[in-house]
C-alpha cells in the first residue's frame, strides 16, 4: 500500500517485489503528465550503512524539481526485507544483483545513479556490471579506501565477540545519536528525533541487527573495502564525486582524492564545512553542486 506525507514536496513511499525481496522506496518528481516524464531525467538514489531513503530528506523538493527520482531502501535496511545472512551474503556483487532486480521491477532502462557512503560500492559494482543502464554515476562520500573505524567500530569487528557486542551495544538511541553526532556530522548537530526514532525502530526490527552487522563486515570493514578498491578503475561510466571537507569516517584525504585518481576522468567537488552527510548537513551547497551535474 502506498502512503504519502501531508507535505506536498514529500515523496510517495512505495513497496515492490524485486526478485526474491520486497523493497521499499520513495518516489517523487513525477507530478507532470506521464507523457512528459521523459523531459525530466530519471535519478536513482542509494543510501549508506544503517540509513535509508530518508538520508535525502532535506532534498526532496529540489530533487523533485530537477528529476523524477526513486530513493531505495537497500535490502537489509529501512523498510525493505532483511533476509538472514545465512541466505544473503550482503556483499557488493550481491547488492548489485538486488539493485538490478529493482530496476527491472520499476521498468527503468536509463538513469543517473547517485549513491552515498556504503551505497557507493553498490552503485560502482552496478555501473560496472550494467553500464548500459547508468547515464552518469554520482558518488557522495563513498566507501572505497580502507580507513580505521571509530573505537566502537573496531571493537564490533573483532572476531567472535564482535557480533555479540553488536547485539548488546548497537541500536540503542544513545549509540545511534553518538555515532551521528561524533562520527558522521561536522557542521552542526542535525539530530531530528523522528529520524532517530525511525533508525532505532529499523535496526531493532526483526532481522535488523543481523543484516546491519553482516553489511558492516562485508561492505564497510577495512578488510572488505581493501578487497573492493581496485574495482573503481573498471568503471567506464562518467563519474562525479561529491565530498564533505571534514568527513571523519572517509576523509577527503586520502579517500576522496584517491578514488578520483582510480576512476578514469572522474571529477570531484568538495563541500565546505560538511562531514560525511552533506545532503543532511549543508543541503543548499549539496543541491547546488548536484543540480550542476544533473543538468549537464
Amino acid at each position: 500500500m502506498d502512503h504519502s506525507s501531508t507535505e506536498p514536496t514529500s515523496p510517495i513511499i512505495r513497496f515492490i517485489q524485486a526478485g526474491e525481496h520486497r523493497v521499499c522506496y520513495a518516489e517523487g518528481g513525477d507530478d507532470v503528465p506521464s507523457s512528459m516524464l521523459e523531459s525530466k531525467p530519471r535519478v536513482l538514489l542509494l543510501h549508506g550503512w544503517i540509513s535509508s531513503h530518508r538520508v535525502y530528506r532535506e532534498c526532496w523538493a529540489d530533487l523533485g524539481e530537477m528529476a523524477h527520482y526513486c530513493a531505495v531502501d537497500l535490502v537489509g535496511f529501512g523498510d525493505s526485507d532483511k533476509p538472514s545472512p545465512k541466505n544473503a551474503p550482503y556483499e557488493p556483487r550481491w547488492y548489485s544483483k538486488q539493485l538490478k532486480a529493482f530496476v527491472d521491477a520499476i521498468g527503468w532502462d536509463k538513469f543517473i545513479l547517485i549513491a552515498h557512503s556504503m551505497g557507493g560500492l553498490v552503485a560502482t559494482e552496478f555501473a560496472i556490471a550494467y553500464p548500459q543502464f547508468v547515464d552518469r554515476l554520482i558518488l557522495i562520500d563513498s566507501v572505497g579506501i580502507a580507513q580505521p573505524p571509530p573505537l566502537l567500530g573496531r571493537l564490533l569487528q573483532l572476531p567472535i565477540v564482535g557480533s555479540l557486542l553488536f547485539q548488546l551495544l548497537a541500536g540503542t538511541r544513545k549509540s545511534l545519536r553518538d555515532f551521528l553526532v561524533h562520527d558522521v556530522w561536522y557542521s552542526k548537530p542535525v539530530v531530528e528525533e523522528a529520524v532517530l526514532s525511525d533508525m532505532h525502530r529499523v535496526i531493532n526490527s526483526l532481522g535488523g541487527k543481523e543484516a546491519a552487522y553482516a553489511a558492516m563486515m562485508q561492505m564497510t570493514s577495512p578488510k572488505a573495502v581493501r578487497a573492493f578498491t581496485h574495482r573503481f578503475s573498471a568503471l567506464t561510466t562518467k563519474t562525479h564525486l561529491i565530498w564533505g571537507d571534514h568527513d571523519k569516517l572517509f576523509p577527503i584525504e586520502p579517500c576522496g582524492r584517491a578514488i578520483q585518481k582510480l576512476i578514469p576522468n572522474a571529477t570531484l567537488d568538495v563541500i565546505k564545512d560538511s562531514g560525511h552527510e552533506p545532503q543532511v548537513e549543508v543541503p543548499e551547497q549539496f543541491l547546488q553542486i548536484l543540480r550542476k551535474i544533473v543538468q549537464q
